[in-house]
């Protein structure tokens, strides 16, 4: 990702206007940039104007900004943007944003998302005090916009352009003793982002590299590895016309959905075998995410003059609800011999399947979801399945499990070719079921692929085997869970028994645009005591609670309304505030499971249901990227509802388990 221009200061400094306007005019069309032209000249005339200013100010001269390196509009694949000027003084980073006469907070978010990319994800900035910079012609003093630092990221600083060259000054001599960093080693450094699954889908259907949109090498995910042999089963499938299924299985935030879009994406596949492929889950809230994010991004690209995908997302990624509805109404085969569909642990049993089926589909009753999906893609001479299967995280009535699709295929579909990797055979993906729980297929259709398995965690970037911290917790074992706490000093978790102070925690933690909110279990009924509102599981609208802004009310930013599982499972966002509800609370040294059931707490006597509570809380406790606080309640002597002794064992033991109070 190196910029449209990187020397040194003293060449930039000793070119004339009219060729650094020309180098940095040819990089943007290379970047397939056509618009805009006119006034992206101007803006750059401005900014290398003011650079060439500040950075010739006599008072710089004693710490020999020549050998300074400067790197112009710096490309940052995961944000789709470009910072406008980055200054390397010493070891230090300064990341500059020019915004004319417009200096708002809006510009102090852009500028810390990018040196928070930097500080993350780019290997020539980790370690390196970086300074985040909004200038522009405002005529005011230099302000601070936070006092707290971040790691190695300084408050943001909003400096006049005129005032640039002075705070340079001060910069570099803080940094004069320190070895000058080689602008070129820093320029082509490597860069190995872990996005978001929004950040994901909206790269890929941008038409980016998957290596631009997440970290493709075995640090710490490899999921090449893993797409080339669903590429290489698929191939199979075609060329000897055969029907296949391929369980790829992984423990929580380990990049199964970011495969699956891949696939759904791979122009490769697509070649190679001549079949579109459709993105499917029963994941209604990450369908309207997905599709909402996807359409802003297009609004964006059109203004910019970008191009713009010509695949649509509503047919792209659907709803398995929705291909069912079309595809149990006739006998015609789908015009995708490709299908994806995510969390495949999650599919119906025959009975919550013979719910949904229309007037006109009846013949399909007794079927379970799999059953029905293998029959759909059965009417084809070749197609493939691809099942994405996380463990432990069935949180629904009629979630059958991995098993229900060993039962389907052991049964009508035993002349399907099955790939899958050792942990689905042995169920040792997370709390995770066997495929085959009774009986094994026939050993020629049986193929076992280690790289179908993806163990390691990705989405919590700053702590890698936080989901292994979230199985020992629900397994009560505290010391393993301080052990894991222990390799994982980056990632924050705290601890409170006020809301408050919970949600002004989160407001500090974050910096940018850095998405922060309340989550929450469906069945803690009584949070409502607490002032905390749950939406029902099918509401509408969680598209703007993930994607909006702060100044949005509906968006989670407000801090008002707590996400539950239904709408945050296959989702993240950086910082979470988990609210602990008395569903699942502490007892005698044991997890206790309960249902609210009209004005009081009532035991649960049916197994799954019993199992679905504390795959709801591993649900929760997995959703944060960098940090996480959880919010206790105290509990009220007065209302039996809330009893204060369960609420403070359970503090007591997620304290033991490595917790730091606030």
């Amino acid at each position: 990702m190196p910029a449209y221009y990187a020397n040194t200061v003293g060449t930039f400094l000793a070119e004339p206007l009219g060729d650094l306007e020309l180098a940095l005019h040819k990089a943007y069309e290379l970047d397939r940039y056509k618009d805009l032209i006119t006034s992206q000249m101007t803006a750059w005339r401005g900014q290398v104007q003011d650079l060439k200013l500040a950075l010739a100010l006599p008072s710089l001269e004693r710490f020999q900004p020549h050998t300074w390196g400067i790197a112009i509009e710096f490309v940052i694949p995961r944000r789709m943007g470009r910072i406008d000027t980055v200054l390397l003084i010493g070891s230090s980073i300064v990341v500059l944003e020019f915004k004319g006469e417009s200096v708002d907070s809006s510009a102090a978010d852009q500028v810390e998302d990018y040196s928070l990319d930097l500080l993350h994800f780019h290997a020539e900035s980790h370690g390196k005090t970086i300074y985040p910079v909004v200038t522009g012609r405002t005529g005011k003093e230099l302000r601070i916009r936070r006092s707290r630092a971040f790691d190695d990221l300084c408050p943001t600083t909003f400096v006049d352009t005129k005032m640039l060259g002075s705070w340079l000054a001060v910069v570099a001599d803080r940094h004069s003793r320190e070895s000058q960093m080689s602008v070129t080693s820093w320029n082509t450094g490597a860069y190995r982002p872990v996005p978001t699954i929004v950040e994901a889908a909206i790269g890929m259907f941008a038409d980016m590299q998957v290596e631009d949109i997440a970290r493709s090498d075995c640090d710490p995910i490899n999921l090449s590895a893993t797409v080339e042999t669903v590429r290489r089963v698929a191939v199979e499938a075609e060329q000897k016309h055969r029907k296949a299924i391929c369980f790829v299985t992984g423990v929580p935030g380990a990049g199964k959905t970011l495969a699956g879009l891949d696939l759904v994406h791979d122009r490769k596949l697509r070649d190679a075998t001549g079949s579109d492929a459709v993105f499917l889950t029963g994941n209604l809230p990450l369908v309207d995410v997905l599709r909402a994010a996807l359409a802003e991004d297009a609004s964006r690209r059109r203004k910019l003059g970008l191009r713009v995908s010509s695949r649509d997302p509503k047919t792209t990624i659907n709803t398995v609800i929705g291909y069912k509805k079309e595809h149990t109404r006739n006998s015609h085969p789908p015009h995708e011999r490709i299908v994806v569909f995510d969390e495949a642990q999650r599919a119906w049993n025959a009975k919550r399947t013979a719910k949904y089926l229309a007037a006109d589909a009846q013949t399909w009753i007794g079927y379970s979801e799999p059953a029905l999906l293998l029959s759909i893609l059965d009417r084809h001479l070749w197609c493939v399945l691809i099942a994405l299967v996380g463990g432990g995280q069935e949180i629904h009535t009629g979630e059958a499990g991995l098993s229900e699709w060993g039962r389907a295929l052991l049964g009508k579909f035993a002349h399907w070719s099955i790939a899958l990797s050792p942990q689905a055979l042995s169920g040792e993906y997370g709390a995770g079921a066997k495929l085959f729980e009774l009986g094994t297929p026939d050993p020629e259709v049986l193929k076992v692929y280690p790289a179908l398995h993806l163990d390691n965690p990705t989405r919590q970037f700053r702590g890698k085997t936080i989901s292994l911290w979230a199985e020992s917790l629900l397994r009560g074992d505290a010391s393993e869970c301080r052990a894991i706490l222990a390799e994982n000093t980056d990632y924050s978790i705290q601890l409170t028994r006020k809301l408050v102070d919970a949600k002004t925690w989160l407001r500090d933690a974050a910096r940018g645009t850095e998405r922060y909110g309340l989550i929450a279990s469906s069945g803690a009924k009584r949070l409502r005591a607490e002032g905390l509102e749950l939406p029902p599981a099918g509401s509408r609208g969680v598209e703007h609670w993930f994607l909006k802004g702060k100044e949005d009310v509906r968006s989670s930013f407000q801090l008002e309304v707590a996400a539950t599982e239904f709408q945050i499972q296959g989702l993240e966002i950086d910082w979470a505030g988990v609210c602990w509800g008395g569903d699942f609370l502490r007892s005698d040294k044991n997890w206790n499971a309960k249902q609210f059931k009209g004005t009081a707490w009532c035991e649960i006597h049916d197994d799954d249901t019993r199992n679905y509570v504390p795959n709801t809380y591993r649900v929760l406790l997995t959703r944060a990227r960098q940090g996480m606080v959880l919010f206790i309640p105290e509990g009220s002597s007065e209302d039996v509802t809330r009893p204060p002794a369960s609420f403070n064992e359970t503090a007591d033991f997620l304290v033991d388990c490595g917790a730091t109070t606030l």
